[in-house]
């Protein structure tokens, strides 16, 4: 049973979006020189919004983005997947796994994704995420497939957990009918597009990436997406729009540092990529396509002992994976 490598496809190059952040300072550690802060570390505000000095404030400690008129210069990345061999992906034809009109593992099933898992071995485990996707023919109401779909989706994913596998690492996705890969008009053809796939990606740097730091999108402990940060969005999506809808799948992720509680930071980071997935979809992107996760500080891209690696650390990832190719 060999497990196929599938191919990803690459955002155009596009360069990097540049923009004055209107947004909140960036959180930070500990006090702020010269600012007012309550007991979470935001910085207190009068009735009009302006940000409260303390009787040691100047002008020279006014460098705090959101007061006194100060703005920082962000970039928004915009990074091309790279690695071969740093993605593969096995279909599960439906017929192995499931009777007629069931999303129950048979025991014939269950054999068939344990001889997968035996033969994968450490590679699930290590792997940075795994998403498993439900697929159905076209017959029938096209709602009730789509659950179907994803009902399968996630006992495939349930039952691999069973066998080790990490379940906070597996995603899953229900696309029904609408990623065939062979014609729906004949009985053979139907045959292949009722499947379950699991793609396995080794490492984040696979597939394609927009990397939204927080300060661009967010005020301060907030999980709601500012004005700016919409207009950011906007931009960056026009971009990349094409790469958008032709993904077989999206995964957006929050990160923050390691500032504060860790649980509440867990919080955080998902509230903002569960925002950030709401403004994909309103922009016209297939949400049946998105996952979304939360982080917390756990995957740190610079030192948390610096300002400038915990603002590096605040961040929201969208990655875009390129339609998938058939695997015979």
């Amino acid at each position: 049973m060999k497990v196929k490598q599938c191919s990803v496809l690459l955002l155009s190059a596009i360069a990097c979006l540049v923009f004055a952040a209107g947004s909140a300072m960036a959180e930070s550690r500990g006090s702020t020189p010269g600012y007012a802060a309550d007991s979470t570390g935001n910085i207190v505000r009068s009735g009009f919004n302006d940000c409260v000095h303390t009787g040691s404030w100047s002008k020279a400690k006014a460098n705090v983005a959101g007061c006194d008129g100060y703005t920082v210069d962000k970039f928004i990345e915009i990074i091309k997947g790279e690695g071969e061999n740093a993605i593969s992906t096995f279909v599960f034809p439906q017929a192995e796994l499931f009777a007629f009109d069931s999303d129950k593992l048979s025991t014939q099933g269950e054999e068939y994704i344990k001889h997968y898992r035996e033969e994968v071995g450490d590679e699930l485990v290590q792997a940075f995420s795994i998403a498993v996707i439900g697929h159905t023919d076209s017959t029938g109401d096209a709602d009730y497939n789509m659950g179907l779909s994803k009902r399968r989706a996630q006992a495939v994913a349930a039952y691999l957990a069973s066998l080790g596998v990490p379940a906070d690492k597996m995603h899953t996705l229900g696309r029904g009918e609408k990623d065939p890969v062979m014609s729906n008009d004949t009985k053979e053809g139907q045959a292949q597009n009722r499947r379950v796939q699991v793609v396995v990606i080794g490492q984040s740097r696979a597939l394609d990436a927009m990397i939204f730091p927080s300060v661009a999108l967010f005020e301060r402990r907030s999980g709601e997406i500012t004005t700016e940060g919409k207009a950011l969005m906007d931009s960056s999506i026009d971009a990349g729009r094409d790469v958008l809808k032709r993904s077989s799948f999206i995964e957006v992720i929050g990160h923050t540092d390691d500032v504060g509680d860790d649980a509440y930071n867990q919080g955080l980071s998902e509230q903002r990529a569960a925002a950030v997935r709401d403004f994909l979809v309103g922009a016209g992107v297939d949400g049946t396509k998105i996952v979304t996760w939360g982080a917390g500080e756990r995957l740190p891209i610079a030192s948390n002992a610096t300002p400038e690696g915990r603002a590096e650390n605040r961040r929201v990832e969208v990655l875009v994976m390129g339609r998938i190719g058939r695997v015979k």
